[in-house]
């Protein structure tokens, strides 16, 4: 059975990269014209709904500050709360089913704040059923959504969900693919082993020419700009972040085993992205 996916998700705590979520969520939402749910996590407690009764007390003042935030940003927005019961990660890859966006924050508080960021956000944005946005302390500067493309079915979603939102914020795509010649051992290469670097950089040009074929159609405001840059996909989307507004990345490259993990790429990204990051599954 097909699920609605009709609304923004942002999961809240009471801490400052909870505060700034919650702005990007409602940016978002106001942009799409969906309404927004806030969602804290508590492995204990009880689950509880605003349009359903009285939130309990002290996690429940977490997402009716956080609430109280939504509706003095953006007081046309519809915005719901619940107290859900579970650990952070469970309960925002449950809610993402319904979701057209969840939005989690960067948890830069040191080792333990770190080991508990790196636990939710690579779970969320790997168990994830839509696009997951971690936002950053402060906003990206007004630049366009760079999007990583590889010749892999996520980085092709990843290219789809960049030409909407930049479509949405009225800014340009920059389609970055980084090629390098392989190795002896290169899994995942689509090219042979005993190519020079000429054709090498002949194979990913035409690559990144037919990844964006037909996106300026689709999407007559944008302005779609390519950037093919020799070296590893890492640097070359860092380098590229420092002037964009958003950062997007497929959930797995070429190279990553299905379901098991979150490819190496994005995993580095979440850690070390300037901006803002989307990270986009492939269902």
């Amino acid at each position: 059975m097909t699920r609605t996916r009709h609304r923004i998700v942002v999961g809240v705590d009471d801490s400052a990269p909870s505060r700034v979520a919650v702005d990007a969520a409602v940016a978002e939402a106001a942009m799409r014209g969906r309404p927004l749910h806030v969602i804290h996590a508590d492995p204990f407690g009880q689950t509880a709904r605003s349009d359903a009764g009285t939130l309990p007390d002290e996690p429940g003042y977490g997402v009716l500050d956080a609430m109280a935030r939504v509706r003095a940003a953006a007081p046309h927005l519809a915005v719901t709360g619940e107290v859900a019961r579970g650990f952070p990660q469970s309960v925002l890859i449950a809610a993402s089913r319904t979701a057209e966006l969840v939005v989690v924050g960067d948890r830069g508080l040191g080792a333990v704040g770190r080991a508990l960021y790196d636990t939710v956000a690579g779970e969320v944005t790997l168990g994830a059923y839509c696009p997951v946005l971690v936002t950053r302390a402060e906003d990206g500067p007004d630049g366009p959504v760079v999007v990583g493309v590889d010749g892999s079915a996520d980085s092709q979603t990843a290219l789809a969900f960049a030409a909407a939102e930049a479509d949405l914020r009225g800014c340009a795509v920059l389609v970055v693919h980084a090629w390098s010649r392989p190795g002896p051992h290169a899994p995942g290469s689509v090219l042979p082993l005993d190519l020079d670097a000429d054709s090498v950089r002949a194979g990913a040009e035409r690559l990144l020419s037919e990844t964006t074929v037909g996106w300026a159609e689709k999407y007559p405001g944008v302005h779609f700009r390519q950037s093919l840059v020799h070296g590893h996909p890492r640097q070359a989307l860092l380098e590229a972040g420092q002037d964009a507004g958003l950062l997007v990345v497929g959930a797995r490259g070429r190279t990553t085993p299905p379901v098991t993990e979150l490819g190496s790429v994005s995993r580095y990204l979440l850690h070390h992205s300037p901006c803002p990051l989307v990270v986009v599954p492939r269902h």
